[in-house]
């Protein structure tokens, strides 16, 4: 039974979506978040920011606990009883696209490509399902908060408000086209057109260069199509000028007015203060869809509703648009370790973060009955060594907290055994070579996404691989004594997982950051007195190439990242070089990636044509070559493979509910797509005799094709 809590634990710690963990209160009790919150900051610190009655951005990478957060602070809003909350998680509502019924005809009358008008109305549909599905939210509320009984003798009746408030609901779902939107969506379809054109005149002037075309689906053409793209439409919207005049457009068709005029009738009239929004999952969003999102609808319901409303919005750090919302005038909060627990020394930021681990795991076991003590060895090692290794393997994220333990849960506490420190070595290596690792082979072989998409990914592999060779030469190099000198002379295994660049090279590592293969440590100067950044290689990633992670002990080496072997800026600066160029969107000319500072002086107009802008592009033709040759037919869109390999991973029959909060997805989107699966003879549903609950397991097909 004990070993059943401990599974239990791991399993609460590594879920997605929204931290209300309903599976556990049997265990827990009710409102189970209440009694395992834990503050990543000492006197709920984090917790009060957020409810504090400011507009406020809580920014982290996944699993670092932005929705676990704002569950406390929802609950918190509720008890005292002056606030209405709504949540909403968007990605969730723009994972569940609407049926759209729509006739093309107009568009075809008012010469406007078919892929302009579809994208605009999709659009619309989407913001307008965001917008209603908040209005219902907020009738839902008001329902359970009985504020019917405030309304006694109002001038205006709730019945009249709530009538409003379904009628403007039922007004935003309305995806037709407009009279108004129409020249925008002409000029983005002339735009398209002379586009194409003159990519079909670049592509029969250069021999062979058909072979190297990339459709919609990120797979090999035979040519360039007339044919307009979704991805085209949102090209056009990189221009400023277009997009300004077409999320302009947008805005008009919805009546935030009104919209904002009912929410203060209806805090006014029930004596409340404001109404607090939290919008979860705001990054998953593509960037234009968030720029439409923040511009259309965060921007009205903040700047114009005379503080009667406020927005808590959770987001990836380096991944938040804030558009007419001025950052000046809001409150942002980063949960990543290396901002929350920034300190002048190396050492005291980690003790802060090594304590955030200590109270999250002995608050979690203390909630389930369990004493930590009871499930690691502590014959020869301290549990403060064990929470110091935790923070080191999981970069304090507490979802990957829980998937170390899960690992040591199957490798040890299910057999009756302790867990030691080589246990959760193990455990991390695991988890990166059959969770974190896969995000590069498995998606890029089989997914079906755009050719953008896997071209970045196998950027993020070669720039990784470069850091990883680095690290290997740097190891060598000082174990030969070619370079560090007496410095490290008594060392038998110097650890190479930091390395410190220029920060100017910072965002080429926001990908790999995202996907945890490497984190910012810490901010600090070299031996210079240049200001400079020191990354971490993750943990497992170094326990699998048979590295040693970390610093030696010693007040000899507490500067040990700064030396000069560890600087990694030039051999990243030398694969950046030989791997991109500086291209014109508009006539295709490129430069050298020297020119850049040139480039950004003018506002990376470009010399050549004039008219087009230039960005950094990578290098792709030998990849092209690879994607050629990879099988159309057994792709599956991203979130398939993620199911399979949950059900790959788990090796046990599961429900849609318990593998959507394991791949951050609906379990009504799971169920759809397991459908589909079973169609495709990749999964096998049952229905389970003691529960009689549907459960899907994968196939010995599915096994054989995409993990064999």
């Amino acid at each position: 039974m004990e070993q059943i809590k401990f599974k239990e634990v791991a399993e609460s710690l590594r879920q997605y979506r929204r931290a209300e963990l309903r599976d556990f209160e049997d265990e827990i009790g009710i409102n189970p978040v209440d009694k395992i919150y834990v503050d990543p900051l000492p006197g709920d610190a984090v917790l009060n920011s957020v409810l504090s009655s400011n507009t406020t951005f809580l920014l982290g990478r996944k699993g670092t606990g932005k929705s676990t957060v704002f569950t406390k602070a929802q609950l918190s809003m509720r008890e005292k009883r002056k606030v209405i909350t709504v949540y909403l998680d968007v990605k969730s509502l723009y994972d569940i696209i609407p049926t759209l019924h729509t006739s093309e005809e107009v568009a075809v009358k008012e010469n406007i490509s078919e892929a302009a008008f579809r994208a605009h109305i999709l659009r619309k549909s989407l913001l307008g399902q965001v917008i209603s599905e908040l209005l219902r939210e907020i009738g839902i509320t008001c329902e359970n908060l009985s504020l019917v009984e405030r309304w006694m003798g109002k001038k205006k009746q709730y019945d009249e408000l709530r009538s409003s408030l379904e009628k403007i609901q039922a007004r935003v779902k309305n995806t037709k086209l407009e009279t108004h939107e129409l020249p925008i969506l002409q000029k983005i379809t002339t735009q398209i057109r002379a586009k194409k054109q003159t990519e079909s005149s670049l592509t029969a002037s250069t021999k062979g260069a058909s072979q190297f075309q990339i459709n919609s689906n990120g797979l090999p053409a035979g040519g360039i199509s007339g044919e307009a793209t979704l991805s085209d439409f949102d090209k056009s919207l990189d221009d400023n000028e277009i997009y300004n005049e077409y999320s302009d457009i947008v805005y008009k068709s919805f009546p935030f007015s009104e919209i904002i005029s009912e929410i203060q009738v209806l805090l006014s009239e029930c004596g409340l203060s404001k109404l607090v929004i939290f919008l979860d999952d705001f990054s998953e969003l593509t960037f234009v869809d968030q720029r439409l999102f923040v511009d259309v609808i965060l921007s009205p319901l903040n700047n114009s509703s005379n503080e009667a409303i406020k927005l808590k919005i959770a987001g990836y750090p380096g991944r938040v648009y804030f558009g007419k919302i001025d950052p000046n005038k809001v409150d942002t909060l980063s949960l990543d370790f290396s901002e929350l627990y920034e300190a002048t020394e190396v050492q005291e930021m980690e003790r802060s973060a090594i304590d955030y681990t200590t109270r999250l795991l002995e608050t979690r076991f203390k909630s389930f009955n369990l004493v930590s003590e009871d499930f690691f060895d502590c014959s020869s090692t301290t549990m403060d060594e064990y929470y110091r290794l935790l923070f080191q393997a999981s970069f304090n994220v507490p979802r990957i907290i829980g998937h170390l333990l899960h690992y040591c849960y199957l490798d040890r506490v299910s057999k009756g055994q302790r867990i030691n420190l080589q246990a959760i070595r193990l455990a991390s290596r695991k988890y990166y070579e059959q969770t974190v690792n896969l995000y590069f082979d498995k998606l890029n072989r089989f997914a079906l996404e755009p050719f953008e998409n896997k071209l970045d990914r196998y950027n993020q592999k070669a720039l990784l691989d470069t850091i990883i060779k680095e690290a290997r030469e740097t190891k060598k190099r000082i174990s030969s004594g070619d370079i560090g000198g007496n410095y490290f002379s008594d060392i038998t295994n110097p650890p190479t997982s930091h390395f410190i660049v220029m920060p100017k090279l910072g965002d080429f590592f926001a990908s790999l950051e995202s996907n945890f293969l490497l984190s910012k440590y810490k901010n600090t100067r070299d031996k210079d007195g240049q200001q400079v950044i020191v990354y971490a290689l993750y943990y497992g990633l170094v326990e699998s190439e048979r590295m040693s992670w970390g610093y030696p002990q010693g007040r000899k080496y507490r500067n040990y990242f700064v030396q000069r072997c560890f600087e990694y800026t030039r051999a990243v600066h030398d694969y950046l070089s030989s791997n991109q160029t500086i291209k014109c969107n508009n006539c295709g000319s490129c430069y050298p990636l020297e020119k850049q500072d040139s480039f950004e002086m003018f506002h990376w107009k470009c010399p050549e044509c004039s008219v087009g802008l230039c960005s950094i592009v990578y290098i792709s033709d030998n990849f092209k070559e690879e994607v050629i040759e990879l099988d159309q037919d057994i792709m599956l869109d991203p979130i398939e493979l993620e199911i399979l390999t949950v059900l790959q991973t788990e090796k046990r029959k599961m429900r849609a509910g318990e593998i959507s909060p394991l791949i951050d997805s609906t379990h009504q989107m799971v169920g759809k797509r397991t459908s589909k699966l079973q169609e495709m003879g990749l999964v096998e549903k049952t229905r389970d005799e003691n529960d009689g609950k549907t459960k899907n397991e994968i196939t010995t097909r599915a096994e054989r094709i995409y993990f064999t």
